[in-house]
C-alpha cells in the first residue's frame, strides 16, 4: 500500500489499525523505505534516548535507548512502502437474515472461505477489537453457546453501538436468538496489571484513536557546519538566551565571543555585578589608578552591555542560562530567527514597504493587522518560506500514553530495514508562521493573577524574567510556567485554526505547529513534507492578516458547541481547539477560559505594547 508520508508519519506506522479504502479493515505489519542521510543522526538519536529515558527500562519494547555504539543497530528511514495484514479476522455474514460471524487465524483461511458457510453469502469484517498496554492487540473475543452441537457455528453479533449493551446471541435451532453473553474484556497474559493485579484489554472501535499512538518529535533541521556546532555546544543555552533577549545577532556571534573569551569553545569569565563594579573602581581610583588602566579593567570584568557577557550577574544563578540548553526547541529558536540562517519577513516590514512603494491601500490594512496583534498580546508576526522541518517516528503506545503508565514500544521487526531499529523520518523546507507574544503583556497578566510580583514593561527585561521562570519550572515557578504554556499553546491552536477558512488554500489538517513557550514562539507550517512552497502563508501576510487574526479572536470566545463546552474545564473541544494531527501535546493543555482572560487583560492594559506604525 502507498501512502503520502505526511499519511504514513501520523496514522500507518507499524502495529497501527485502520481502515483501506477496499473495504478492509487492516493492521500495518511493517514500512520500509530510503535511507535518510541529510540529518543530523547525533541530535536525533540523542533526542530520542532523552525522551525515551523517561520510561523505565522494562517500560520499553523493542526500542533500547540509541547511544553510543547501539546508533549502530538504528536506522533512519523514509517510509515508502506500506505492508498489512487483514485484521480483525472476526466477520459476519453480510446477509441480513443470517449475520453468523465467523472467526479465522489466518488471512490464508480467510481466502480459502471467503464466503458465509451457511448461506454462502460474502462476508464483512466486524470492525472491533481488543488491546492493551503492554502494546498487544487481539481480535475481539466471540464466545460459544454451549448447546450441544452449536458452539461458534450459530452465533451472532448484537451491535447497539456500545460496548456496555452489545451481546453475543445464538440462533441456532432450539436457541432462537438466545443471549449466550455481554461483551468481555479479554485477559492478557502479559506482566502488565492494573490495580487489581489484572491484565485486562478493552475493545475499541478502528477509530478510537486512544488505542494507538506514535510517538515522535519534530526537529529543527538545518544541515550547515554552524549550527551543528551549535547544538553541540555546552553553552548552547547561554548563546539561545542571548539571542532571545537581543543581546547578540547571530549563531556566528555568539560562538565567536565564546572562542574569543577562552580561546578554545569553553565558558565565558564571571563578570561583577553593577554594585561589585563601583566599588572596585572606587578602590582603583583611590590607589592612584590612571583611567586607561580603569578602562581596561572596565572592559574586562565590569558589567557588559551586549553579548554573551551581559548575562553573568552574580545575582542570578549564571547556570540557569546553561540549563536552557536542555530545552531543544528554544535552542532551535535561536537558529530561526538567524536570518544567515533562515530568512523570514515581519509583518510590520511588510507595512513599512508598502508604505515606501506608495500602495496605500495594503499599508492601512497592515497598520490595522498590526493593531490587532498588539491586543492579542503578540509581538511579533513573521513569515518564512523555508521553515527547515523535519519530523521523526520512533515508537507507539496503547491504552494509556504517559511514561511507564503503558509500553513504549518502537517499530523493530527483524525481517525489514536491515533487522535494525527503524526511526521513521520525513523532513522538509516548508513555509511558516512564526508568532512571538509579548513578554511584558505575558508577565503583567501572571501579575494580575498573583503569580509574579510585578511585571515589566521593557521587552529585554521581562524577556529574560520569563527565561528564569522556566529555569525554575520544577520548583517555585512551576504554577506560572504551566499558565504561560497554557496560554501560549491555546491561542496557538487559535491561530492555526482559523487559517482554515477557505481564503489562504490550507485546511487545518495540512497543518502542524511548533512550540517554544519559554520564547513565547509559536510556529505555523505547511505539513506538506515536500520541498516546495505554496505562498499561502506569504499571501496571508500581504491580504489577509487582519481577518486572520479577527478570526482568532473571535473563537477564542465561542465554540460551535458551547454551552457545553464553555462548561467544560479546562474549555476546550474538537469545534474549537483540537488539531486533527498537527499538535505536538496531542491537544492537551489547552484551555479557552485561560486564552479569554489574557485577552481581556492584555485588552485592558492597552495592548502588547509594542507601539503602533
Amino acid at each position: 500500500m502507498n501512502r503520502s508520508r505526511s499519511q504514513t508519519m501520523v496514522a500507518f506506522l507499524p502495529d497501527a489499525v485502520f481502515r483501506h479504502e477496499q473495504r478492509l479493515r487492516a493492521r500495518v505489519a511493517a514500512v520500509e523505505g530510503t535511507r535518510v542521510v541529510q540529518l543530523n543522526e547525533e541530535v536525533v538519536y540523542e533526542e530520542i534516548a532523552r525522551y525515551a529515558e523517561r520510561w523505565d527500562e522494562p517500560a520499553r519494547a523493542r526500542l533500547p535507548l540509541p547511544r553510543g555504539r547501539a546508533t549502530q543497530n538504528f536506522t533512519l528511514v523514509s517510509p515508502d512502502l506500506i505492508y498489512f495484514d487483514v485484521f480483525p479476522l472476526v466477520l459476519e455474514c453480510a446477509r441480513h437474515s443470517c449475520r453468523r460471524v465467523h472467526t479465522f487465524r489466518t488471512p490464508r483461511q480467510l481466502a480459502a472461505a471467503s464466503t458465509c458457510r451457511h448461506c454462502n453469502s460474502r462476508l464483512q469484517q466486524l470492525p472491533y477489537y481488543s488491546a492493551h498496554q503492554c502494546g498487544r492487540v487481539e481480535r475481539m473475543y466471540v464466545p460459544k453457546c454451549d448447546l450441544e452441537g452449536h458452539g461458534w457455528d450459530h452465533i451472532v453479533f448484537e451491535d447497539t453501538g456500545s460496548f456496555v449493551t452489545a451481546t453475543w446471541r445464538c440462533v441456532g435451532a432450539g436457541c432462537g436468538g438466545r443471549k449466550v453473553r455481554g461483551t468481555a474484556q479479554s485477559p492478557c497474559s502479559c506482566e502488565w496489571k492494573d490495580a487489581g493485579g489484572v491484565a485486562r484489554m478493552r475493545a475499541h472501535t478502528l477509530s478510537d484513536t486512544r488505542a494507538y499512538r506514535i510517538h515522535s518529535l519534530d526537529l529543527v533541521n538545518i544541515d550547515n557546519t554552524e549550527f551543528r556546532q551549535y547544538q553541540k555546544h555546552p553553552e548552547r543555552g547561554r548563546i539561545a538566551a542571548a539571542h532571545y533577549l537581543g543581546l547578540i545577532s547571530s549563531l556566528a556571534e555568539g560562538l565567536g565571543e565564546l572562542t574569543r573569551a577562552t580561546g578554545t569553545s569553553g565558558g565565558v569569565a564571571q563578570r561583577l555585578t553593577a554594585l561589585e563594579w563601583q566599588a572596585r573602581e572606587q578602590q582603583l581610583r583611590a590607589s592612584g589608578m590612571d583611567e586607561a588602566f580603569i578602562a581596561q579593567v572596565r572592559e574586562a570584568i565590569a558589567p557588559a552591555q551586549g553579548g554573551l557577557a551581559a548575562l553573568s550577574d552574580a545575582t542570578v544563578d549564571t547556570h540557569r542560562w546553561e540549563q536552557l540548553g536542555a530545552y531543544r526547541p528554544f535552542v532551535e529558536r535561536a537558529a530561526v530567527f538567524d536570518p544567515a540562517h533562515v530568512p523570514r519577513i515581519t509583518l510590520r516590514e511588510q507595512h513599512d514597504s508598502c508604505i515606501e512603494r506608495g500602495d496605500q491601500q495594503t499599508g492601512q490594512t497592515t497598520a490595522l493587522a498590526l493593531q490587532q496583534a498588539e491586543s492579542l498580546g503578540i509581538e511579533e508576526i513573521a513569515v518564512t518560506w523555508e521553515f527547515p522541518i523535519a519530523k521523526v517516528a520512533f515508537g507507539f503506545t496503547r491504552e494509556k500514553h504517559d511514561p511507564n503508565e503503558a509500553k513504549l514500544t518502537g517499530f523493530h521487526h527483524r525481517e525489514f530495514n536491515g533487522g535494525k531499529y527503524p526511526v521513521y523520518a520525513a523532513s522538509s523546507d516548508t513555509e511558516a508562521l512564526l508568532v512571538t507574544f509579548s513578554a511584558p503583556a505575558v508577565l503583567s497578566y501572571l501579575c494580575a493573577r498573583g503569580l509574579v510580583p510585578h511585571g515589566y514593561e521593557d521587552v529585554s527585561s521581562a524577556r529574560r524574567r520569563v527565561l528564569e521562570i522556566f529555569t525554575e519550572e520544577d520548583g517555585a515557578e512551576a504554577e506560572a510556567a504551566a499558565v504561560i504554556r497554557t496560554v501560549v499553546h491555546t491561542l496557538g491552536h487559535l491561530l492555526l485554526r482559523a487559517l482554515d477558512d477557505g481564503q489562504v488554500g490550507l485546511a487545518e489538517n495540512t497543518l502542524a505547529e511548533w512550540q517554544v513557550p519559554e520564547a513565547l514562539t509559536v510556529a505555523i507550517y505547511a505539513n506538506n513534507v515536500r520541498e516546495f512552497t505554496l505562498g499561502s502563508l506569504w499571501t496571508l501576510l500581504s491580504n489577509r492578516v487582519l481577518s486572520w487574526l479577527e478570526s482568532a479572536t473571535d473563537t477564542v470566545l465561542s465554540c460551535e458547541n458551547d454551552p457545553l463546552c464553555h462548561q467544560s474545564s479546562p474549555r476546550c473541544c474538537e469545534r474549537c481547539l483540537y488539531l486533527t494531527f498537527g499538535c505536538q501535546l496531542f491537544n492537551e493543555d489547552l484551555d479557552r477560559a485561560v486564552a479569554a482572560d489574557f485577552l481581556r487583560h492584555v485588552s485592558q492594559r492597552g495592548g502588547a505594547g509594542t507601539g503602533q506604525p
